[in-house]
């Protein structure tokens, strides 16, 4: 190996190797990454087209009621909170995200019965909008000593 690298033919060598990492790279490793990269590996695939925008469906009467299920688990609500179901609005963002924003009922010592309002990004991970398990929040917004509206 020394002799080689005190050879004459040392650069020749090294010349003829690069070359062929070139060819090797250029005919072997970049048509495999780019056949990746155009197939559907990367891409999730909808079961079902949705509408973006403001929407109201079964979907996002599951997503709101996950976002309840959720606040009462993190505590973030009082014990005598009454959430107010049939004033929600939901945005699909899609990619099944939806924002669902809110109204609970909560009993302010000071200033008697409030209204607060609430927000939940939450996504439907899997397919069954039924079960807990297939739905990630990704974020809650409720600040119950916030002015109400």
């Amino acid at each position: 190996m020394k002799n080689l690298l005190r050879s004459k033919y040392s650069l020749l060598f090294l010349f003829l190797f690069i070359v062929l990492l070139y060819v090797f790279q250029d005919k072997a490793i970049v048509p495999f990454v780019m056949k990746v990269v155009e197939s559907d590996l990367f891409f999730e695939k909808e079961a079902e087209e949705e509408q973006l925008g403001k929407v109201k469906n079964e979907r996002t009467d599951f997503a709101l009621m996950h976002c309840k299920n959720s606040m009462k688990e993190e505590g973030t609500l009082p014990e005598n909170a009454d959430f107010l179901d049939d004033k929600y609005d939901a945005w699909a963002l899609g990619n099944r995200t939806y924002v669902i924003r809110s109204s609970v009922r909560v009993m302010d010592p000071e200033k008697g019965q409030a209204e607060k309002k609430f927000a939940c990004k939450i996504r439907l991970v899997e397919g069954d909008a039924t079960d807990f398990n297939n739905w990630s929040i990704l974020g809650i917004d409720f600040n119950p000593e916030a002015e109400g509206e």
